[in-house]
C-alpha cells in the first residue's frame, strides 16, 4: 500500500470501487429499467479494507443505493472475487432492510431481517432470522426467507432451510 496515501482517502476510494461494483450487472435483472443506469451511492460511519481476505467491512448506519434499490444495515461486509467486484454481500442489522422498486409493479420489494446474506452468482437474497419479505400486497413471515431477485421468487420454511412454519398473508386483489 501506498504510505502516501491517506487512510480516509483510500477507505473512499475503495467505497467508489464497490459504488460501481456491487450489485451492478444482477440488479438489470429485478430493478427498473433505468436502476442499472444510475451511480452506486455507499455512505457508513467507517470503511475497512482487507486485501490479502478480499473483504471490506462498512459500519454504523450503512447506506447503500443504486436507482431505486436501497439497502440499510449497521454493518455490512462484502467479499471480493479476484476481479474485486463483489461475491457475497452480508448486511446486518437490528434489522437489516431492503427495498426496490420492481419494473411492472406498483409497489416496491420490501425486506427486513437481523442478517442479509445476498449471493450474485446466484442472484438470491436470504434473509435470516426475523425475516420478512413483502411482495406486492403480499407478506412472508420466518426464520428464513430466500428471494429469487432473477424470477421474483420467494422461498420459506423446510425448502429454505428454516425451521418455523411459515406465515403468509395474501391480500386480495384491488381490481
Amino acid at each position: 500500500m501506498n504510505p502516501m496515501i491517506a487512510p480516509r482517502t483510500l477507505a473512499g476510494l475503495w467505497a467508489t470501487i464497490l459504488m460501481f461494483t456491487l450489485l451492478g450487472a444482477p440488479l438489470r435483472l429485478a430493478a427498473l429499467e433505468d436502476d442499472q443506469e444510475q451511480p452506486l451511492y455507499l455512505e457508513a460511519d467507517s470503511a475497512e479494507l482487507d486485501e490479502a481476505k478480499s473483504v471490506s467491512v462498512y459500519t454504523g448506519n450503512v447506506l447503500v443505493k443504486q436507482g431505486s434499490m436501497e439497502l440499510r444495515g449497521d454493518q455490512v461486509r462484502v467479499h471480493h472475487g479476484p476481479d474485486r467486484k463483489p461475491v457475497r454481500i452480508i448486511a446486518i442489522g437490528a434489522p437489516a432492510t431492503y427495498r426496490q422498486q420492481v419494473g411492472g409493479e406498483e409497489k416496491e420489494v420490501e425486506a427486513k431481517a437481523l442478517r442479509m446474506d445476498y449471493d450474485r452468482v446466484k442472484n438470491e437474497l436470504t434473509l435470516i432470522n426475523q425475516a420478512v419479505l413483502t411482495q406486492g400486497k403480499d407478506t412472508f413471515r420466518n426464520d428464513r426467507i430466500v428471494y429469487d431477485r432473477t424470477k421474483s421468487q420467494v422461498k420459506a420454511g423446510t425448502i429454505a432451510e428454516g425451521k418455523e412454519r411459515v406465515k403468509i398473508m395474501i391480500s386480495p386483489s384491488s381490481r
